[in-house]
């Protein structure tokens, strides 16, 4: 997942695509596309919505764009996570 600009509306956006090598094959092709169906009808608070879909780029690969969630990434939060020094409650969702 990249950050990039929507070109039309001028509003940052989250792209995913499909890495080169998996974009060459049919299944995992299937997979991602079936992936951005499916969370284009969903609507929720909790799920990004999807912009737009491009089936192949300049390289041949899928990708789709999203709305832009300013926050925290992953990997701060694992390592916020990794250095605090009390007991975990796995069961909070905070």
């Amino acid at each position: 997942v990249y950050e990039g600009v929507d070109a039309e509306l001028h509003r940052p956006v989250a792209v995913k695509c499909l890495q080169p090598l998996p974009a060459l094959d049919p299944q995992s092709r299937r997979r991602f596309v079936r992936e951005a169906e499916v969370t284009a009808k969903l609507e929720h608070p909790g799920i990004v919505p999807i912009y737009g879909f491009v089936p192949e780029n300049d390289l041949g690969q899928p990708y789709y764009a999203m709305r832009f969630v300013q926050g925290e990434t992953l990997r701060d939060a694992i390592r916020q996570l990794h250095s605090q020094h009390h007991t975990i409650d796995w069961r909070s969702l905070e």
